[in-house]
């Protein structure tokens, strides 16, 4: 069975590598082989996320929109379309046909836009088309129950695919005792923001030594405090980034868009063996448990959270062991695949 997946997105973007591009590998041993097609380059998305005056992602969209397609290859049985096929909306005379399948990780059905392209959101039409892909798809996937029940008031089917890690080329993190632990968070410019609400717990962690350094991976640059120090995110560096930290954060406002979240910063944690500390919002409540970390809300949680993980190695050891044998045996590609290959055979 050949599978082309198409979506705006290129695969240096986190949900379309996770969620549809990285299971290839791992579907072509049940019998699917899975073509990801992006509208988008690179070098394309890096502009229209950009600063960049409206000429040049005008441009860029432009040849985005001459590079879609608006038939199915007939080499192709099944056609899955992740989040948008293409950034805005195609013409009547181009528009494609209806996807077999419709794979989503957020609350798009909301809408979203970036700081950056605010102006622009009446031209995407985020969450009109991404209900019209669930009216029209023989199958919805969405990333968490949340989501999947909030598609079912437009789908027909639909059932849950989690986002997946590998934990097979994730190396762990050795814990030993440090005078400074490292605690990490891994995300995007766009999501850095939820972390200003847990610096205070940091502040007072390190009023009087340094005990707990923060490391931004992916992090808009800002004027940092002398214990925070920022990286720019890679993809030929996420593994190693990952296994330096001692801690994971995954801090969240509780609204509607956060609570549609599917918690993959955490599993990316728990593959590295990290125990976290994170919002009790959405998934987080219930991936974050039975030894694997702890959920905090006010201030003064975060604050005792970090210091009873930053006190006792022995339990940063013991966590981050069950976090990644929990992260290997409930959310590996490995374990999902046979599932996600049954669902494009059903279409």
């Amino acid at each position: 069975m050949r599978v082309l997946a198409e979506s705006a997105y290129p695969i240096s973007t986190p949900s379309s590598r996770v969620r549809v591009a990285a299971f290839a590998p791992f579907l072509a041993a049940h019998g699917v082989d899975l073509h990801y097609r992006p509208t988008l380059t690179v070098s394309e998305y890096g502009v229209l996320g950009s600063d960049a005056s409206s000429w040049r992602k005008a441009a860029a969209a432009a040849r985005a929109f001459r590079r879609s397609s608006p038939e199915l290859d007939d080499a192709y049985d099944v056609r899955l379309v992740h989040r948008l096929s293409t950034l805005v909306p195609l013409p009547r005379r181009r528009r494609p046909p209806q996807p077999d399948v419709y794979d989503f990780d957020d609350a798009i059905y909301l809408g979203s836009i970036s700081s950056a392209n605010t102006r622009y959101g009446w031209i995407k039409q985020e969450s009109r088309r991404s209900v019209a892909y669930m009216r029209n798809a023989r199958l919805v996937i969405a990333g968490n129950s949340y989501l999947a029940d909030r598609a079912a008031r437009y789908a027909n089917r639909v059932e849950v695919v989690p986002s997946c890690v590998d934990v097979d080329r994730q190396p762990a993190r050795t814990h030993e005792a440090r005078e400074v632990v490292t605690v990490g968070w891994i995300g995007s410019p766009s999501t850095s923001g939820y972390v200003r609400a847990v610096l205070p717990a940091f502040e007072r962690i390190n009023r009087d030594r340094l005990r707990a350094r923060l490391v931004l991976v992916g992090a808009k640059p800002a004027v940092q405090p002398s214990w925070a120090e920022s990286r720019p995110w890679t993809l030929s560096s996420e593994a190693a980034d990952l296994a330096s930290f001692d801690i994971g954060i995954m801090p969240l406002r509780d609204t509607e868009w956060e609570r549609g979240k599917c918690g993959y910063k955490l599993l990316q944690y728990f593959a590295a063996g990290v125990p976290a500390i994170a919002s009790p919002v959405g998934v987080n409540r219930t991936l974050v448990g039975d030894g694997r970390g702890i959920l905090a809300t006010s201030v003064e949680e975060w604050v005792q959270a970090l210091e009873l993980l930053i006190d006792d190695v022995d339990l940063r050891r013991l966590w981050g062991t069950a976090a990644r044998a929990y992260a290997e045996r409930e959310f590996s590609y490995r374990r999902w695949a046979p599932e996600l290959a049954e669902l494009l055979g059903s279409v």
